[in-house]
Formats: C-alpha cells, sequence, structure tokens
C-alpha cells in the first residue's frame, strides 16, 4: 500500500472518529456540572513523601468529595477518573482588574512554580478566570491549579496568591462519557475564543 493510500484512509478514519464524537455531543451526551470553592479553603500543606497530587483532608472533604461524586461510575472503584473534561473558572464581575494585578505581582516574585501564562493585553472585560481541558484526571489538574503539584507543573496556583484576596470561583465542569483523544482540542479553542478568559495565552 503506497503512502498516499495510507495517508487517505488514515485522514477517512479520522474524520469518521470526529464525526461520531461531535453528533454525540449534539446529541447531548455530555454532563455540563458546576462546583465552587473559596481559595480561602487553599490551606498550606506539606505533601512531602506523599503522593505527587495529595491534598489537605479539609479540601479533600470539601471540594474534591463533590468532585468525586461527579465522575466516578457506579461501577468504579478508584478515585482515579478517566473522563475526559473542558472546564472554565469564572469569577463574581468586576473584579477582573484586581486579580489581574495580584497575579501579575505574584508572577513577579515566584521564581520557584510554574505558572499559567498571561497575553500581552488581557480581556480586562470578562469574570471567566482561565479555560483549560483533560483527557483524563481532571482532579489532578485542580489541584495543580490549585498549588498543590509539583512547582514545576504549570497552572494558576491559586493557593499562593488567591488565598488572601479569598477569591471565590465557580468551576464550570463539561465532563464526557467516551475517550475523545484529541477531538477536544478544538472546542477548547472556541471556548477559549467565546469566553476570553483573564489568565491563559490559548488563542
Amino acid at each position: 500500500m503506497d503512502i498516499d493510500t495510507i495517508i487517505k484512509d488514515e485522514l477517512i478514519e479520522a474524520t469518521r472518529r470526529g464525526y461520531s464524537f461531535y453528533q454525540n455531543i449534539i446529541n447531548n451526551k455530555f454532563q455540563p456540572s458546576i462546583l465552587e470553592i473559596n481559595c480561602k479553603d487553599l490551606v498550606d500543606y506539606d505533601n512531602s513523601g506523599k503522593g505527587e497530587y495529595d491534598l489537605p483532608e479539609s479540601l479533600k472533604i470539601s471540594f474534591f468529595r463533590g468532585l468525586d461524586k461527579l465522575l466516578l461510575d457506579n461501577e468504579e472503584k478508584s478515585l482515579t477518573n478517566k473522563k475526559p473534561c473542558l472546564y472554565f473558572l469564572k469569577f463574581d464581575a468586576g473584579l477582573a482588574e484586581s486579580i489581574l494585578a495580584k497575579y501579575r505581582n505574584y508572577r513577579s516574585i515566584d521564581n520557584l512554580r510554574n505558572k499559567s501564562s498571561l497575553k500581552p493585553n488581557p480581556n480586562i472585560d470578562t469574570n471567566i478566570l482561565y479555560v483549560g481541558k483533560v483527557l483524563s484526571n481532571v482532579g489532578a489538574r485542580l489541584s495543580t491549579h490549585f498549588g498543590y503539584a509539583s512547582p514545576k507543573v504549570g497552572g494558576l496556583q491559586l493557593k499562593h496568591w488567591a488565598r488572601d484576596m479569598e477569591l471565590k470561583l465557580k468551576i464550570h465542569l463539561i465532563i464526557f462519557h467516551e475517550d475523545i483523544g484529541n477531538f477536544i482540542n478544538p472546542l477548547e479553542l472556541e471556548f477559549t475564543r467565546l469566553l476570553k478568559p483573564l489568565i491563559g495565552n490559548s488563542k
């Protein structure tokens, strides 16, 4: 089989997979949910010697227990979920400029942690903090954003700058119940284009 035929066959098959996934979205085969957190609850916690995403017990109870209920099927025994997910973080209207100032200051003084990027001219006419996606384990990704993962892993690092603001966030989740691979990427781009988040450099 020549290379042109292989490429053509793969292109057709990839298109079929994508069509099947997007058709499921049209048919409402996804789960939108909202969780809330006050960043004042992102307490200091030494997880040295523990798992990479180990969390303080108070946060497991106040936030991640609710997340587990959304993500776990009845037959699942593990707290590790494998469901792809789009998410965005929303704050109260009118706070964008103060949040941006606080985050810029934090970025200028903390050289230890890998932080989410900023555009040269962030959109301050928004109440969306960030838009993201994961192919699996959204809990671990949120742990990173909260500031509890390895400093090398990029994220919002909320514990280190938003806690003393007592910043309240609504975390909107769109959970898919099948393996969708990279077909989730265009959806993240569309959400970013639509919502124009304050933080993040996706176009």
